[in-house]
């Protein structure tokens, strides 16, 4: 991953730059255990003038006693030397505790199937490091202005079925995993949908089961991403 970084930044040409014009300076928070790998992607992004501002943190803990008092990102960088070692609960934990802020994790893809879980946990995107500078640049912009970013190879590599999680629900599951995107509590979801608490909770672990998430706010967070029960 560090190769591909520092390549990447000595050959960064003003046609990169020319790609992303105006002095628009972006927050990004860097989460990363290596010191090296944050240090060049700082300058590596440094070289594009006032472009993005950069803080960087070594665990998820530290950047949310960051923003508990108001400070705000952008994005999110989650590095890692393989997506096998990217927490999965560290990826809920901040995707529950700063919604609004996209998270892109970047690491050798050594597991595809860990890179979906990953995806599932709530990150926007997965970036292979095998990937160019330019193209991390095009991810960060891609999940900041609300879209998603995952690579064909990726895509490829798991069955239609696991694209499409939520076509494993029953249409009335659907509906609760709609209500629970809203944010609904189990009695109101019982309440718009006319039956009892207890097959709520019942729908809820049959679709946390279904989606193979860890938890209702994951399977929320899967539902907005993808639009699943609407």
């Amino acid at each position: 991953m560090l190769d591909h970084y520092v390549e990447s930044a000595a050959r960064l040409s003003h046609s990169v730059v020319a790609g992303f014009p105006g002095p628009v300076r972006r927050h990004l928070a860097i989460v990363d255990q290596s010191r090296l790998r944050s240090d060049c992607l700082k300058l590596a992004l440094g070289m594009q003038p006032r472009r993005w501002r950069v803080a960087d943190v070594a665990t998820v803990s530290e950047l949310i006693q960051r923003v508990l008092p108001g400070e705000e990102f952008d994005v999110i960088l989650v590095g890692g030397s393989t997506c096998s070692q990217i927490d999965l609960g560290d990826i809920s934990s901040l995707a529950a505790a700063i919604p609004q802020t996209p998270i892109l994790v970047a690491a050798d893809c050594d597991d595809p199937e860990r890179a979906h879980m990953i995806l599932r946990a709530g990150a926007r995107g997965f970036l292979p490091a095998s990937h160019s500078l330019k193209v991390l640049i095009g991810a960060l912009e891609r999940v900041r202005t609300g879209g998603t970013y995952v690579p064909l190879s990726l895509t490829e590599a798991v069955p239609a079925a696991e694209r499409a999680p939520w076509r494993a629900l029953t249409p009335r599951q659907c509906d609760v995993l709609a209500l629970i995107a809203e944010g609904k509590a189990n009695k109101l979801i019982a309440d718009a949908l006319n039956m009892s608490e207890s097959t709520v909770k019942a729908h809820v672990k049959q679709i946390i089961r279904r989606l193979k998430v860890a938890n209702r706010t994951q399977a929320a967070l899967l539902a907005t991403r993808t639009g699943a029960g609407h």
